[in-house]
């Protein structure tokens, strides 16, 4: 009995998720809930494992407008601490106050730096702070030509807008019988000459 067991786990461990052995301990090939594929990688370095930018061109609206806000705001965070630790002095037009106040200064100082908006109250003074706001002008150039390119490639992927019907029949169809469902985007595109590959997991 134990041999046979083993038998069967052996050759339900071949099965891809698509047969009638969906259920057993090799799992669904495709995750019935996120839709992604159920694929462990193995030898494989996770810096190259994933591919960040088709991660964020396939994630959620609101995690990807998160992330770059996020993103945004710890950039500036980082760069107002190098000129807090460089001193308030080497910044031309920052009026001095309480260590917050000073920081906030440098901090929104960083934000007109990094958006090259530049309205000219504060301006560095000494090397380091002009190298500084330099190299943080270019990160800035960069930054959002890359979130261009992101949102870009995010709006102009193609998607159907498919709604499907809530109810499926099994209905008599050319010389047999088949299982039919209703399908019809609900945006204003339109399909023509459509073809549809479908996968019944049970």
């Amino acid at each position: 009995m134990a041999i046979l067991r083993r038998k069967i786990d052996i050759q339900s461990d071949l099965n891809t998720g698509f047969g009638v052995n969906s259920e057993n301990s090799s799992g669904r090939f495709y995750d019935r809930n996120s839709g992604g594929a159920n694929v462990i990688k193995k030898g494989i370095g996770i810096l190259n494992r994933h591919s960040w930018y088709h991660t964020m061109l396939a994630m959620p609206r609101t995690k990807f407008l998160s992330f770059l806000l996020i993103a945004y705001i710890l950039v500036n965070l980082i760069f107002a601490g190098i000129y807090y630790l460089i001193g308030i002095d080497h910044l031309a037009g920052v009026k001095a106050g309480s260590p917050l106040k000073n920081f906030s200064e440098v901090f929104f100082f960083s934000a007109q730096t990094f958006t090259t908006v530049g309205y000219g109250r504060i301006s560095p003074v000494g090397f380091a702070a002009s190298a500084v706001s330099t190299f943080e002008a270019f990160l800035g150039l960069l930054s959002f030509a890359i979130a261009t390119g992101l949102f870009y490639g995010r709006f102009s992927r193609p998607r159907a807008f498919l709604s499907f019907s809530h109810n499926a029949i099994i209905a008599p169809y050319k010389n047999g019988t088949a299982l039919m469902f209703r399908m019809a985007p609900y945006k204003n595109n339109l399909l023509s000459e459509a073809e549809t590959k479908v996968n019944l997991a049970m």
